[in-house]
């Protein structure tokens, strides 16, 4: 009995994660939404907060979540090798750029008075700073949105299966319970 019960709290533990992960790629999938009916260029206020969201909520998973940790490896793994590419960068940009400012990516640069602004065609008019940024092309958040359904759908399939399997044969009370592992 004590294996029985100790395998019903594990899988209740998989299945909280996999339903806040479901939640994470919702959220990135709908950044994903109003960043392509609302940002149409770099110049756009909402491009690096609308990116920042979409990076932050699609890694949450990932990263080391208390108590439970991260969804296990399989959730990292994509048949489509673009798919595979996407996450990765996104993994990459949220440990080094936007959920942390490392060196290596996040650059400080002196632009001294009368020194060409990189990439404008524009002098600086004193002497100023700039932050070299790395980021995501504007072209890639329509691949970020379909990894994100990708993922999202077979999280979804996956919530569905553990559910049956914890609960579909149970007697639950007639409301709304919350999940818990004891």
């Amino acid at each position: 009995m004590f294996f029985k019960r100790d395998n019903f709290c594990k899988r209740k533990k998989e299945l909280y994660k996999i339903v806040v992960a479901r939640s994470d790629i919702t959220a990135a999938l709908n950044a994903c939404e109003l960043f392509l009916s609302r940002v149409k260029d770099l110049g756009n206020g909402l491009y690096i907060p609308l990116l920042n969201a979409i990076i932050v909520c699609y890694s949450r998973p990932f990263s080391k979540n208390r108590p439970l940790g991260p969804l296990p490896k399989k959730w990292h793994r994509f048949d489509n090798s673009r798919f595979q590419e996407i996450h990765k960068a996104l993994l990459k940009l949220r440990n080094k750029a936007v959920a942390h400012s490392d060196l290596e990516i996040r650059k400080v640069f002196i632009i001294p008075k009368g020194a060409w602004i990189r990439k404008t065609d524009i002098k600086s008019p004193s002497l100023g700073v700039g932050i070299l940024n790395s980021s995501l092309a504007m072209e890639m958040v329509p691949e970020i949105r379909e990894t994100c359904l990708d993922l999202g759908r077979r999280l979804n399939t996956e919530v569905n299966e553990q559910l049956q399997l914890l609960f579909g044969d149970k007697d639950l009370p007639h409301e709304e319970f919350e999940l818990t592992f004891d």
